[in-house]
Formats: structure tokens, sequence, C-alpha cells
């Protein structure tokens, strides 16, 4: 059990470092802002609400600063996003192995705020988790998966168009958000192939030829009710689908789990030609309703295609570290600016510590959560030490105390 304290005395150094990488001329209090959030979404246990990580972090100001540096503080977040970013892209140049396969997934999420009724912001989205529209943030998001590297990369909220004038907001829809996604992402050099991954919602026709246009393969979940046209005739998958018997197909087996699959290759609703992979996942002794995969590169087997579409789970890996582990849908701040300048200091943390999962794999750091342990220990360490410091100096315990906030 990894050891925790009540309060931390302040942003380690590897902190410290990444914060310095990214920043882009911040003045001293911003920047010990921005050092508290994020050593406050890493290593505070427990609540992550701006209060708690006010009276956890012993160089962290008052709350009321904190919500300040969000809504009034003048600096620019946009840059800030621009240089996470670009020093993402300077990290996975670095650590992507020559002729690998890499993989960007666009996928949505939403942060659930039943009772809120002050947030600017929210609108009813649907939720996967809940099944049914929620009152909520949606946020559309990349995520690039590399070897052991899982990452996301763009972020941006989606705003429902009847809202956007209210908010001074440009629409986008979410797949223009999308479409923009696989437009400006820029792929290591040392990469052999790209593929975009995407659930059925954004297996779009525009996301497609963007993905084709980049020089990117696109494999994504399809509609039932998308048309094929076997041997010229054209006709919904799920029409087709009734002419198939999942028991006189080839079988594929990944990871012990048994597939019946059937390759349609042809004419896909507006793309002109692609491979579509029909698959039954073995039940007992049935089968589970079919998926349909469609892949633009159509030199791939089926199995292959199941592989890589599989890699999409990944972007929800992340999610859960986003909200589990880092505080994504706790916030209780009311402005848009805020919530949005909230959004990028969680989203620098979630890259600062995948960067630290793979610059510390000689520690046998191998997950997001073992990377918050290790970052929660050297803060635990930090504490001790200042402890032992101030002893040599022979100061009072009850100015440790004061400093410490357990007066």
């Amino acid at each position: 059990m990894p050891y925790t304290t009540t309060n931390i005395v302040k942003p380690n150094q590897e902190i410290y470092n990444y914060i310095e990488d990214v920043n882009y001329g911040m003045s001293k209090p911003q920047v010990n802002h921005l050092s508290s959030l994020m050593c406050g979404l890493v290593a505070v246990h427990g609540n992550k609400s701006i209060s708690s990580v006010s009276k956890a972090i012993l160089n962290a100001k008052d709350s009321s600063c904190i919500y300040r540096f969000l809504s009034n503080s003048k600096w620019d977040d946009k840059l800030l996003n621009r240089n996470r970013i670009e020093n993402l892209n300077l990290f996975l140049e670095r650590h992507t192995n020559h002729n690998s396969v890499g993989f960007l997934i666009i996928d949505d999420t939403v942060n659930s705020k039943p009772a809120a009724k002050k947030i600017e912001g929210l609108n009813y989205h649907f939720s996967h988790a809940e099944g049914k529209n929620v009152w909520s943030h949606c946020v559309v998001t990349s995520n690039f998966v590399i070897g052991d590297i899982s990452t996301p990369i763009a972020y941006q909220p989606y705003y429902r168009k009847d809202q956007c004038e209210s908010i001074s907001k440009s629409f986008k829809s979410k797949m223009e958000i999308g479409q923009e996604f696989v437009k400006n992402f820029k792929a290591p050099s040392p990469c052999e192939k790209i593929y975009v991954l995407a659930d059925s919602w954004y297996s779009n026709q525009g996301i497609i030829y963007e993905s084709l246009k980049k020089g990117y393969h696109f494999i994504g979940a399809i509609k039932s009710n998308r048309i094929i046209a076997p041997k010229g005739i054209k006709l919904q998958l799920s029409k087709f689908d009734e002419y198939l018997d999942p028991n006189t197909l080839d079988v594929v087996t990944i990871k012990g789990k048994e597939y019946r699959v059937y390759v349609y290759e042809g004419s896909v609703a507006k793309i002109e030609n692609a491979l579509v992979v029909i698959s039954y996942e073995v039940d007992g002794d049935g089968f589970k309703k079919p998926i349909f995969l469609l892949s633009t590169d159509i030199e791939l087997d089926p199995k292959t295609i199941i592989e890589y579409y599989a890699k999409r789970w990944a972007i929800e890996t992340n999610y859960k570290y986003l909200k589990n582990s880092l505080g994504f849908d706790k916030y209780r701040i009311r402005s848009l600016i805020s919530i949005e300048r909230y959004f990028l200091i969680v989203f620098l943390a979630m890259n600062f510590l995948e960067t630290v999962k793979v610059l510390q794999s000689k520690l046998l750091i191998k997950t997001i959560g073992e990377a918050i342990e290790y970052q929660s220990r050297l803060s635990a360490r930090e504490f001790v030490s200042y402890i032992y410091h101030q002893a040599k100096k022979n100061v009072t315990i009850n100015d440790i105390y004061a400093f410490l906030k357990i007066a």
C-alpha cells in the first residue's frame, strides 16, 4: 500500500520539470497555481476538488486564488495547449520504434452533472455507460496508441448548436471535430503505418476521407443499415446477414475467443472500395449478435482487422483514469473558461503520467495507476525531507505544524 499523507509539501521535481517543458512564459504565481493543481490531481488521494487541493498542497494559495487563476488570470490556454501537444509530439518522436504501427482513436465522453443548475455549457448528451441522455458536458477526444504508449492527444468540448450563440462559440459537429483531430495529428516519423479507429458513431465519410488524405487507413465499426453491393446487388448489411450461417464461416481465434467471420470487399455506402468483416463471437453453443467492421486497408486479414479494432479500448481505459484518478468529471466550477482550463490541466497531468510510465519503465511502472503511486511516493519523500531539514534548522514544532496546515 503506498505511503500517503494528509498534506503534501510541494510538487516534486519531476512535475516541475514537466511544467518547465510546456510552460511558455507564465508568471511565477501562475506557475505555482499550475504546479499545485497538477500535483493535487496526480498525488492527492480521495477528493480532487480545488478546495481539497488547496488544503493538501503546502505551497498552494487559498482556494479562492486558484479559482481566480482559472477564471480571471491572464494566461493563454490555447498557447499552453499547443505547447502541450508539441511537447507530446517530441516525446512520441523519441520513443517510437522504426517500422511500428500506430493507432489514432476518436471518441467522446460525458461528464455527468445531474444536480448542477448554474454550471455553464451543460446540456443533454447521450451516455453509453447509462444508456440514456444525461445532463452533462460532452468532450470529444483523440488518443494515440503505439507500442506500450497510450496517451490522449487532442480534446474539444462539444456544445449543441442551439446553445453555441449564448456561450459565444462557433458550432462544430462531433464529426467535424473528429475530422480536425485527424487533420491536425502529426504522426511520429519512425511510424510505418497509422490506422484511425472509431466506433460506429464516428465511422463517418468525412473522417474516413480525411484519414485517407493524410495517408492513414481507417478501421471502424459500422451500423447494420450501411449499404453494400455483393455481386452488384445493393442491400443493407442487416439484410445480407440474414443469408449467412455462422456455423459455415471461417474460424478466427483471438486471445482465447473464437469468432466466425465473413469478409466482403467492395463499395460500402459512399466508400468506393473497402473490406467489411462480419464477425460473430462464439457464445456457448450459439453466437452473439454480429459486429460489422470496415477497413480501408484491403490487404489486412480479418484476424488482424479485429485485433487492430480492439486497440480502440485504450481510449476507454484512459477515460477511466481521467475520471477515477484525475478528477476529470469532479469539478464544481461554474464559468466555461474555468472549466475548459481545468480540462487542459487534467490532460496535462495525463500526458505527464504517460511520460513517467515510459521514462521510469526500469522501475517496472507499466500503468497510469502505477505512475500515480510512484508520484505519490515522491511527494511523500518531499514531505519527510521537509520535516527533516526543518528539524535540523531547529525550527520549532509549532512552526512546522503551521506550515503543514495542521496547527
